[in-house]
C-alpha cells in the first residue's frame, strides 16, 4: 500500500508515521478514529463510571436504617458513607486526569496535524497513551487508601 507508512527522520533516527490520507483519498479516517476513541473510551466510560457510582452511594444512603440502632452505630454508617463517597469521587477523578492527557492528544492529531511530527508530541502521545492504559491499574490503588477492608485482604494474601 503505497503511502500507508512515511519515514520521518528526526536527529536521533527514523521514525515511522502512518499517514491514512493517502491510502484514503483525503478522507478524514485518521482524525474520526482518534475522535472516535476519545468520546467513546474516555467521554462515555467516564459518565458511565459517574452514574454507576452515583447510583451505589444513593443506594448505599438510601438503605433503612435499625430504630433501635445505636450512636455508635450511627457514626459508623456515616463515616463509611462518606469513605465510599470519598473513594468513588477519587476513582472518577483518577480515570478523568488519566484519560485527559489522551483525549487532548487526540484531538491535536484529528485538528492539528502539523503538531503530530514533532519529536515532543510522539513522546507526549506515547505517554497520554501509556496513562490511558494505567488508568485500570489505578482503581485497586485508590480502593487501597480508602478501604481498610482492601487494606487488611492484602495483609492476609501476603501471609
Amino acid at each position: 500500500m503505497k503511502g500507508f507508512q512515511r519515514l520521518v527522520e528526526f536527529p536521533r533516527g527514523f521514525v515511522c508515521l502512518l499517514h491514512w490520507k493517502d491510502v484514503f483519498r483525503e478522507s478524514s479516517f485518521l482524525e474520526n478514529h482518534y475522535l472516535t476513541t476519545a468520546v467513546v473510551f474516555a467521554l462515555i466510560l467516564l459518565m458511565l463510571i459517574a452514574i454507576l457510582y452515583s447510583i451505589i452511594y444513593i443506594k448505599l444512603k438510601s438503605q433503612k436504617i435499625p430504630v433501635e440502632q445505636s450512636v455508635n452505630a450511627e457514626q459508623q454508617r456515616q463515616l463509611r458513607e462518606g469513605n465510599v463517597l470519598k473513594m468513588a469521587i477519587a476513582i472518577v477523578l483518577g480515570f478523568a486526569l488519566c484519560w485527559l492527557p489522551y483525549v487532548i492528544s487526540a484531538f491535536l492529531v484529528a485538528f492539528a496535524e502539523h503538531m503530530i511530527s514533532s519529536c515532543g508530541f510522539l513522546c507526549a502521545f506515547t505517554v497520554a497513551n501509556l496513562m490511558a492504559r494505567a488508568s485500570c491499574a489505578i482503581n485497586p490503588c485508590i480502593c487501597f487508601v480508602f478501604s481498610q477492608n482492601y487494606r487488611k485482604g492484602l495483609k492476609t494474601v501476603l501471609r
